[in-house]
């Protein structure tokens, strides 16, 4: 393997290694909008929790 093949692949290692950490920092990012996504999801299902028991005590009513 010549110095230039040696040369060359260190550049594409380097590159490589650019891109990872790019990745990783996307990777990041994503998992905080999951984890807030993941926070808003339980405020919606405990709302439709609210929501359903409300509608459970109209129907209730209503049958009266």
């Amino acid at each position: 393997m010549s110095e230039n093949d040696v040369i060359a692949n260190q550049k594409r290692i380097l590159k490589n290694q650019k891109e990872i950490i790019a990745n990783q920092t996307k990777i990041k990012s994503n998992q905080e909008a999951i984890k807030k996504n993941q926070g808003t999801i339980l405020k919606n299902q405990d709302s439709l929790n609210t929501i359903l028991k409300n509608q459970k005590q109209i129907l209730a009513l209503l049958k009266k």
